[in-house]
């Protein structure tokens, strides 16, 4: 599976996370099946948590883009409303410049 989003900005962090979440079943399931002493399934647990570690940063990256897109849009959303109100005859600034 290949991330596809509209901004390149996201490709590279979906695409690393997908990765990540891939060999974690893999490491999980060979540390689940370990027999002791295993020091290949021990290696398996760090790169695990490694993984772990990597989505996390990842999806922290992914949500912080967002997060600031996300505002952006609100505040030119926001900065449009004004404008039409202030073209509105019932609106505040219209109002106070009849009197």
């Amino acid at each position: 599976m290949v991330p596809v989003s509209a901004s390149p900005d996201y490709d590279a962090p979906l695409s690393a996370l997908l990765e990540h979440a891939e060999n974690l079943g893999a490491w999980l399931g060979i540390w689940e099946n370990r027999r002791e002493p295993d020091a290949f399934a021990r290696r398996c647990a760090s790169d695990a948590v490694d993984a772990i570690d990597a989505m996390l940063r990842d999806l922290y990256l992914i949500r912080g883009r967002l997060t600031a897109e996300i505002r952006q849009d609100d505040d030119a959303t926001a900065a449009r409303a004004d404008e039409l109100l202030r073209g509105h005859p019932l609106a505040p600034d219209a109002a106070a410049g009849e009197q």
